[in-house]
């Protein structure tokens, strides 16, 4: 599946192309095809603007690889770029250091690109593919599109996947990885087919290419699930939420945070959530996977770095901000006839443009953020409804920077409505995320 969020720094202009029902459709029939794995992995879409907004992060807050990884690669050939696809996570460079990566080479070709799965590490919660992808079609670009896994009998796995990548130019290589989720009731098949669909200077190409490859269940089995019970009750600014535990794995630590029902504001996340040890070294979401997903009724669960194969002696967990908002506030409504937004958390928040074409609905919204927020894209909201009871799917979103002086961020939605209840007199939706915070943030000791 695609990043759903992309984000574009320091655009000057919201220029809406002139024939914008083409582009809507456009959008709607490339989507299609995807629609079905969107519902099904809704985590991984939600957290999607997250992911690509963190991502930058991964350069600029890099780690020097440990020599006992260094060494352990230095003697595979092709490893170089392995190497570099880790650097930013201390967890992943602890996991090959205990030798969770298996090597694959198996790829295949079509139309003059070749796609190669290189290596795959996982555990029972997290799968990484590393790949390589390749053309020789001068003048033009290709990329990958979309990724579907299936198991031995044909049946697709259920999985959740989130990658980032640029086109590829001509004689030029791209060495990246793919991010996959597994659910609880997901299990790791003996051998995994993926189809993979690759885009040419933005043309689907068909069939999708078709690699199967084994998967080493020796290379993650011995190497258990710990659970770290904490139990802390956190109070900020009027509003309580309980670190319930830690569930830690070789490539990530699941840290379980549930939220109190009788809280007057609803939490949306932390700025900045970390575990710092008593070395003051830092375990964080360096935006590469999937930073957090539901835990049942006002629950979450936050992913970070692995502490597996380090186990530092004490633990601190630590957020810089709390974003939060009035419950009363969480809800906006747009009226369907005049195009006027009804009722907004407040008046930072303005509808630019909405779209209405036979069932798809296209919104424009602005931003106004403050200096702190400038660079931090968010995600609106993905669930719309109306007064006739319609159901709408999420097609795709965009986001951008209109104007940095007076910090205003853009975001376009487009939906399309999958039943025939009659035209709406008013949408709503419910926002997954706002720029507004509790006073501070918070320092527990989880260990």
């Amino acid at each position: 599946m695609y990043m759903d969020i992309e984000k574009t720094e320091g655009q000057t202009d919201a220029h809406v192309p002139p024939h914008i029902e083409h582009y809507i459709r456009s959008g709607i029939a490339q989507a299609k095809s995807l629609q079905r794995r969107r519902r099904r992995s809704r985590l991984v879409r939600l957290c999607s603007g997250i992911a690509t907004g963190c991502l930058l992060l991964a350069f600029v807050f890099s780690v020097r690889l440990s020599p006992a990884v260094a060494a352990y690669v230095s003697h595979i050939p092709g490893m170089e770029k392995f190497v570099e696809l880790i650097r930013d996570d201390k967890g992943l460079q602890r996991a090959a250091e205990h030798e969770m990566v298996q090597d694959i080479g198996t790829g295949g070709s079509l139309a003059g690109i070749t796609f190669t799965i290189d290596q795959v590490l996982t555990d029972q919660k997290r799968m990484l593919l590393f790949y390589t992808l390749k053309h020789e079609r001068s003048g033009q670009k290709v990329g990958m599109r979309k990724l579907e896994l299936f198991d031995a009998s044909g049946k697709e796995w259920e999985h959740g996947a989130s990658w980032s990548s640029m086109d590829v130019e001509a004689n030029e290589e791209q060495k990246n990885r793919i991010d996959i989720f597994l659910p609880e009731t997901s299990e790791v098949p003996d051998a995994l087919t993926a189809k993979v669909t690759l885009d040419l200077d933005g043309v689907e190409l068909n069939p999708p290419l078709a690699i199967t490859f084994p998967i080493d269940h020796s290379k993650y089995t011995t190497f258990e699930k710990k659970v770290v019970p904490v139990g802390k009750k956190v109070t900020v600014d009027g509003q309580t939420f309980t670190i319930e535990q830690m569930t830690v794995f070789p490539t990530q630590t699941e840290v379980s945070i549930r939220f109190d029902p009788g809280n007057s504001k609803h939490i949306f996340g932390f700025d900045d959530l970390r575990l710092v040890d008593e070395n003051g070294q830092t375990y964080a979401f360096w935006g590469n996977g999937v930073p957090t997903r539901d835990n049942g009724e006002n629950g979450k669960v936050y992913n970070l770095e692995s502490i597996y194969f380090l186990e530092p002696q004490k633990l601190f967990l630590k957020a810089n901000g709390i974003r939060a908002l009035d419950r009363d506030k969480l809800q906006v409504v747009i009226d369907a006839k005049t195009q006027k937004l009804v009722k907004a958390p407040d008046a930072r928040l303005k509808l630019t443009a909405l779209r209405q074409v036979d069932d798809v609905v296209g919104m424009d919204w602005e931003l106004e953020v403050e200096e702190a927020d400038a660079h931090r894209f968010i995600h609106l909201g993905s669930d719309i409804t109306d007064n006739q009871a319609n159901k709408y799917d999420y097609v795709q979103g965009s986001s951008s920077s209109r104007d940095p002086a007076r910090r205003l961020q853009t975001y376009s939605l487009i939906y399309q409505r999958l039943t025939k209840n009659g035209a709406p007199d008013f949408y709503t939706f419910t926002l997954t995320d706002y720029p507004a915070r509790l006073q501070g943030g918070f320092t527990v000791q989880v260990k």
